[in-house]
Parts: C-alpha cells; structure tokens; sequence
C-alpha cells in the first residue's frame, strides 16, 4: 500500500477513552496510517493531556480555545490533514479503533467514495430510535435513497469527495454530509464493524443528550430542504 490515511478524531472531554482509542490505532501497527489529529474541542476535563501522553510521532493534538462542536472541530483537523484518504472517527469507541481498517480498504482499493461503518446492536437500551429514525427519514425524503445509519460518525473518505461537501457543527454534522454524498451520486458502502462506544441510557443524562442530537439533525434536514428544493425549483 502506497496512500496514506489522515485520521482525524474530534474529541470533547474523552479523558476516560481517548488514550484506548489511540492506542487501538497505534499497537493495530496499520502503517498505512500516515497521522492522527485529535481536536480538542475545549474540552474541561483531562483530555488533551492524555493526548499528550501518548508515545507516537504520527498522534497530533490541536486544541480550539472553547467548545465550537464536531462540526468545526472536523474542519479544524481537515485544515492540516495532509493524506488523499482522509478517516473520521469518535474519541470514545477504544481499542476497538483498529476496526477502522475495515472501512479504509473500500476506499483505498477504490471500491467506494465513501465508507460508513454499521455497529453491532447495542448492549444497553439507550433512546427509542426516534433520532436513527428521523435521520433515516429525511435521508429518504432528500435523497430518494436508503441508509441504515446516516449519523454514524466512524467513516472514511476519498479526500477529493469532500471538496464539495458542507460539514455543519455540532450534531447535524453527518447528516448533512450524508445528504450533500447522495445528492452527488457518490458511491457509499455501509460496512459491517466489531466497534462500541460510550452508549447513553434511558436517564435524564440520555435523554438530554439526545434531545439536543435531535434539534441539531431537525435543523441541518430543514436547511437541507431549503437546499435542495430550491436547486430543484430552477429547473
């Protein structure tokens, strides 16, 4: 293998999992793994330190100065990415990281402009499915197409793909990728992976968490609309 990947992880307060996400990526010995940028998304907790020490030249951490979502964070780490295949993953799935070279081969061997990774079921009962739901709908309504898990953050991409690509902060962030990818006719593979992350349960913690995933995906689906119906109204 001659192309290096740029992993990219957006992280805010992960000091319990960061340093296993890194490190599933680092002992894998992938070496097609060119650098790993952890943005910091002003995190309060211990996280950049625990970036800091991990042992390995090809880990980077920036740190932006107050907490501005995923979405900006991504496009932090895009800015000094450096590699044609560009991976996004979340600070939180651990060892089971090394799982990532399942969605990079698609792309590499380009089989695919876009990998998505499909997680096990979950071990707890967490939400009701109303966001995946909501996701899965407007996915439908705006593409005329079909994804399993359109706010899947474990992903991989041929970096020429996202020059044309809007990434919204926060929550929305996937989403709308997902739904500038379809619009253009780009070739996504939903693939099969042995990762987990930090689950969210049925508690008020959960709940708001999700409420919040919710309005974040509810707003990038209306200016999605917006959007799209507009283009189409010119023709």
């Amino acid at each position: 293998m001659h192309k290096k990947v740029s992993v990219i992880i957006p992280a805010y307060n992960e000091e319990e999992r960061i340093q296993a996400t890194l490190k599933g990526l680092i002992e894998s010995k992938m070496e097609i793994i060119g650098e790993i940028i952890v943005v910091d998304d002003g995190s309060k907790d211990q996280t950049r330190e625990k970036v800091m020490d991990v042992q390995s030249e090809r880990v980077i951490c920036i740190s932006l100065p107050q907490n501005s979502g995923k979405g900006a964070a991504i496009r932090k780490g895009l800015e000094i990415a450096k590699y044609p295949i560009i991976a996004f993953l979340d600070g939180d799935i651990g060892y089971t990281s090394k799982e990532v070279m399942k969605l990079i081969e698609p792309v590499y061997y380009d089989e695919a402009d876009v990998t998505i990774a499909l997680f096990p079921d979950p071990k707890i009962k967490g939400g009701f499915g109303i966001v995946k739901k909501v996701a899965q709908t407007g996915v439908k309504l705006l593409t005329g197409k079909s994804i399993q898990n359109p706010i899947c953050g474990q992903r991989v991409f041929a970096r020429s793909v996202l020059s044309n690509i809007e990434i919204p902060d926060r929550f929305g962030v996937e989403i709308g990728m997902t739904i500038d990818l379809l619009n253009q006719n780009l070739q996504i593979k939903e693939i099969p992976v042995l990762m987990e992350h930090r689950e969210t349960r049925r508690d008020l913690q959960g709940f708001i968490h999700r409420g919040k995933e919710l309005i974040d995906i509810v707003c990038v689906l209306a200016k999605k609309y917006y959007k799209y119906k507009t283009v189409m109204d010119r023709w």
